[in-house]
């Protein structure tokens, strides 16, 4: 194989596969790009047998050919090249990279042990690209890092109501929903993807320029996109739990605060959290009190002043899942809906509804 590319391509076709290319103890290639020439144009692929990526770029094609080459090391050898054309050559079953008086060699692995990578054939419809990365990029945080239930660690999508999407994740103590416009999509069935694979699948729309075509299967899904970028990603089998059931239907107290004075809040009561990360709440009238307390190191009690409509609380949270959802608030004031002693509190901004968050109180 030998071919001419242009620098700018190499390097943006190499970014883009690189994260998903990863060291696997039974199957080494699996941390290579598989570069493939074809009709005057290359193929890069890589995949981790969960997520599969393909970019194709036009070159001039030299001499037709195939050669997987550890992708890491590729794009760390041709990162720095300034020179507008590079090329790439396989010698004697290594792959040389020259451009102007730069040469450098990189050892091969046999291609022919590379994954097949498959594509849907299932016709797909086009989708706002920054809207679906918004969406998984807002509720990602919430899904379980564990692999116990894979269901958990996955984003759950759904379409509850016409030209919209639903995203969803959850790890038990607590959940994120966002919903985002999407004008004219229909979502033929719900999509549970893994977390690790979404967030993937965000950042390449996040890279990109054109809106992607959306193809579901069963087991799969895919992006196509106009700069020949084809990313397909396992889906997870199991049931996402009714969470409809979980939220309350009826609350005690309704407060309204500032963001800010929120996270001010818990900066100060971080410094002072035991190993459990606990942190107090507590709506005194117009007051929302937090206080956080370590036996080593002392604790701290403050307030700040609230709206607050129903009866006085007061319960315990991990104070991280408190703070995590705030990013991802556009407002500047959230409202906190308690539902009681030992019930689920559930934020949103004061006037977005389209995000809302539930979070479990710890016992004590």
């Amino acid at each position: 194989m030998k071919i001419h590319i242009n620098q700018e391509d190499l390097i943006h076709s190499l970014e883009l596969i690189t994260r998903v290319s990863t060291k696997h103890v039974t199957l080494p290639v699996l941390q290579c790009v598989l570069i493939k020439t074809e009709s005057g144009k290359v193929i890069f692929s890589a995949t981790n047998l969960e997520i599969s990526i393909e970019v194709t770029k036009p070159v001039e094609v030299i001499e037709e050919g195939v050669v997987a080459v550890p992708a890491t090391t590729l794009f760390q050898a041709v990162q720095y090249i300034t020179k507008k054309t590079v090329t790439l050559a396989v010698v004697d079953g290594v792959l040389v990279v020259e451009s102007g008086s730069g040469v450098t060699k990189i050892n091969t692995m046999p291609h022919e042990e590379f994954p097949h990578v498959t594509k849907l054939s299932e016709a797909g419809s086009p989708i706002k690209r920054q809207f679906l990365a918004l969406g998984i990029k807002t509720v990602g945080f919430a899904a379980s890092v564990s692999s116990i239930k894979p269901e958990l660690g996955s984003i759950y999508i759904q379409q509850k109501k016409e030209h919209s999407l639903t995203f969803v994740a959850t790890d038990s103590f607590r959940l994120m929903e966002k919903t985002v416009p999407q004008q004219g999509f229909i979502l033929s069935q719900t999509v549970l993807i893994p977390a690790k694979n979404a967030q993937e699948l965000a950042r390449i729309c996040d890279t990109l320029a054109s809106d992607p075509v959306f193809s579901i299967t069963d087991n799969q899904c895919a992006l196509a996109f106009d700069e020949g970028v084809y990313v397909v990603s396992r889906l997870v089998a199991g049931t996402f739990p009714d969470y409809e059931q979980i939220i309350p239907k009826e609350y005690t107290t309704h407060t309204t605060v500032l963001k800010q004075d929120l996270v001010q809040l818990f900066k100060k009561s971080q410094v002072f959290l035991n190993k459990f990360m606990q942190v107090s709440v507590s709506v005194e009238g117009d007051q929302l009190v937090v206080a956080s307390q370590n036996g080593e190191v002392g604790a701290t009690t403050d307030s700040v002043k609230v709206s607050t409509e129903g009866s006085d609380i007061k319960l315990n949270f991990n104070q991280q899942y408190l703070l995590d959802p705030l990013s991802h608030i556009s407002d500047d004031s959230v409202v906190m809906h308690f539902a009681g002693i030992g019930r689920p509190l559930v934020i949103q901004g004061h006037t977005d509804a389209s995000l809302r968050y539930l979070v479990m109180p710890m016992n004590k």
